[in-house]
């Protein structure tokens, strides 16, 4: 795992924050940890965007694969694009289930507001997503 998260460029002294957040990324097998990087280049991020993305949250890390092809199919569907750079202006949003954007979003349409417009306020500042 050490040799891959170096050729992206993180450091030792940031691999060894990631582990004391999160210890469960030592035990997490290469091929999944490639799975993981290869979802965020399937996502248009560029090595530099993934680097921050990982090194900033490596909760991302000890997500299951489904749960975050879930959320980003889910996001899709709801009109979501450039997600590239959602994730690098706030990669806590891999944090989150696709029920729980589905839902923020349900609520906030209840109260009046179009999903176009939810969407644009969500894309356009992706610090909303702390609000889930």
């Amino acid at each position: 795992m050490e040799k891959i998260l170096k050729d992206l460029g993180i450091s030792d002294s940031t691999i060894n924050q990631m582990v004391e957040i999160c210890p469960n990324i030592v035990e997490l097998d290469e091929s999944e940890l490639l799975r993981k990087i290869e979802i965020l280049k399937n996502n248009k991020c560029d090595d530099i965007q993934i680097r921050n993305i990982i090194s900033s949250n490596a909760e991302y890390l000890d997500r299951s694969v489904s749960d975050i092809d879930n959320l980003i199919n889910t996001m899709e569907e709801l009109g979501f694009d450039n997600l590239n750079l959602l994730f690098d202006g706030n990669p806590y949003i891999l944090n989150l289930d696709d029920f729980e954007v589905k839902n923020y979003i349900d609520e906030r349409e209840q109260n009046g507001e179009e999903l176009e417009d939810i969407v644009d306020d969500m894309s356009s500042n992706p610090y909303i997503f702390e609000e889930i």
